[in-house]
């Protein structure tokens, strides 16, 4: 395909080039070709009489960001939002917080040390938005369906990602942190007879996509799994099913395995970091979006927020043990090349 990014023999990386914009048409790449499929089955579906469920999965903007030129040509690079590219980590926020961006140092026009030179930062940002953009295309003509076959009314539609992604802030690429900007992923749910056009400061998680899914298509869910029904907030997007939300990232904190995992309400951030071993309280993080939108300074260690601090780790306490995850390999995942070195000292 047209977007493969390939392989290069003789290079330590194992991919191609981190991004491209060949004068090809949308159907040359795979999610062009996707969304040929999915205009296809939607038009199939839509002519029976069964209810349906239809998942369709683009890969950008995930990397490589390989997109058309006209998408490309969408946007003045010397005009987007580039950060500096010397940006560290928020102040006193441990070390092991942020990640090495191996995803993106596995292209083989980046770097495997360092950080990005300014024109390659700037052309990572580019190549971001021209993905958005040419994914939003893609997601359009499978829209498009919708409207032609009018099945608005009787269709429930949720866009998603499961993750956020760093362009560059805490002079960061890719995921793989508990930070805001790799943890916050969008969300948009169009049901029948519910509020549209309007946007919701409400906290949800993706586990909730399931059982809301069910109570709006009037499924009983399965027993047992987490999750809050979103209804409420898609009649009235000024209300709340929850006060906090969660999420975790394994790491490695010091020199042994271990997890962040953190708790999210509408004003904190709060990091705990626990050695696997023994569960051992390794560092913690606490941020106040209200006052720190922009994550510059983790004030767990603030005196005046120790109160706040302890009743943060009671709810992430709340949930139980942490428990590594059981996969073949490191738990670790990003951090593979660090523990790879690792192991060679000691000589295994």
């Amino acid at each position: 395909a047209t977007d493969s990014p390939g392989l290069r023999p003789g290079l330590s990386q194992p991919f191609g080039p981190a991004w491209s914009w060949p004068s090809a048409p949308d159907e040359a790449f795979k999610d062009g070709k996707l969304a040929q499929q999915a205009v296809e089955r939607l038009d199939a579906l839509a002519d029976g009489q069964s209810p349906f469920f239809l998942a369709v999965g683009f890969f950008l903007p995930h990397l490589p960001f390989y997109a058309p030129q006209k998408y490309w040509d969408l946007f003045d690079p010397k005009t987007l939002p580039v950060h500096p590219v010397d940006a560290g980590l928020p102040i006193d926020a441990p070390d092991f917080a942020g990640s090495k961006w191996g995803e993106l140092r596995a292209y083989s026009d980046i770097q495997e040390t360092g950080p990005l030179t300014s024109e390659q930062a700037r052309t990572m940002v580019h190549g971001y938005y021209a993905s958005v953009a040419f994914a939003d295309a893609q997601l359009g003509k499978v829209l498009d369906v919708l409207d032609r076959r009018k099945l608005w009314d009787r269709t429930i539609v949720v866009l998603w990602g499961d993750h956020g992604w760093h362009l560059g802030d805490h002079g960061l690429w890719c995921k793989h942190t508990n930070f805001e900007h790799a943890a916050h992923n969008p969300v948009i749910i169009c049901a029948p007879g519910k509020s549209r056009g309007v946007q919701t400061g409400a906290l949800i998680e993706t586990v909730d996509l399931y059982p809301t899914l069910c109570a709006l298509a009037g499924i009983a869910p399965a027993q047992g799994l987490p999750g809050k029904v979103l209804t409420p907030i898609l009649d009235d997007p000024t209300a709340s099913v929850q006060d906090a939300v969660f999420h975790l990232f394994p790491r490695y904190v010091g020199n042994e395995e271990g997890l962040g995992r953190a708790v999210r309400t509408q004003r904190y951030r709060y990091v705990e970091w626990r050695a696997w071993s023994d569960n051992r309280l390794v560092a913690q993080e606490l941020y106040d979006y209200q006052l720190d939108p922009a994550e510059t300074r983790n004030i767990a260690g603030h005196p005046e927020n120790a109160a706040l601090v302890k009743s943060l780790s009671a709810r992430i306490a709340a949930l139980g043990s942490a428990k590594p995850q059981v996969v073949a390999g490191t738990a670790i995942g990003e951090d593979q090349a660090s523990k790879s070195a690792k192991d060679k000292k000691k000589g295994k």
